[in-house]
Formats: C-alpha cells, sequence, structure tokens
C-alpha cells in the first residue's frame, strides 16, 4: 500500500517545479509552468490547496499577503514510496520487477554496469 497519493499530471509539474527549486511562492510556480500550461494564479492555488490536503506540501508566510511553498516529502522519497507500491502490485519481489523492466525496456550495457556497480557498493555497505 503506498503511502503517499497519486500525482496527476498538473499536480507533477508543480510538485517538479518545487523539488527543484525548494520554496517557492505561487508567482514563482506560475512562471515555472509558462509555457506547459495555461494557467491562471487561482488556479495555481488551487492546485497548491489541493497538494496541501494530500500533504505533500507546506507552506510558510513569507508577509501579511504572501506564502512560500515548499516540498513535504523529498522526489526520492515520493519514488521510492510509488515504485515500492509498484513492486508489491505487479511483481512481488525487486529481482521480478528489475528483471521485468530490463526485459521490457532498452537498456544499454552501460545501464546494467551501472546497476551492478550500485548493487556492488549496497552490498559492501551491508559488510560494514
Amino acid at each position: 500500500m503506498s503511502k503517499y497519493p497519486n500525482l496527476t499530471k498538473s499536480d507533477n509539474i508543480i510538485m517538479e517545479i518545487l523539488w527543484n527549486n525548494g520554496e517557492c511562492s505561487s508567482s514563482d510556480i506560475q512562471k515555472g509552468i509558462e509555457g506547459k500550461l495555461d494557467w491562471s494564479r487561482q488556479t495555481v492555488r488551487t492546485y497548491l490547496a489541493r497538494l496541501i490536503e494530500k500533504g505533500l506540501v507546506g507552506t510558510k508566510e513569507k508577509n501579511k499577503s504572501a506564502y512560500l511553498y515548499y516540498p513535504i516529502v523529498s522526489r526520492e522519497e515520493y519514488a521510492a514510496d510509488k515504485s515500492g507500491s509498484i513492486m508489491n502490485k505487479y511483481y512481488g519481489s525487486l529481482s521480478h520487477m528489475v528483471a521485468g523492466i530490463v526485459q521490457n525496456e532498452k537498456i544499454s550495457d552501460s545501464e546494467l554496469d551501472e546497476l551492478e556497480q550500485m548493487i556492488r557498493r549496497l552490498r559492501s555497505k551491508e559488510d560494514d
């Protein structure tokens, strides 16, 4: 079971801005979506309010009329939660999930080498 709610495409665009920039005002986010979404300031605030309700975004007062928004959950923590949920739902184990991805995607030899190196590093940390 996933700890965090799923993100819509629009939620994800806002979260990416926050993950990349940390604290942002709603106008910073508005600038960040230019060319991706044609939203008014009110629409940006509505999506931010939804992300706050989902427990993914926090706020702090910048001044009496403006707030800063920040991610409560890191991209890595969110991705780990979602990949764990997918693993449990569709694969049953990490090894089956990785094997399925490697078999069904175009994984280069260099990516496989990198994966092997990561596994070696993790194993050596366990031995410490």
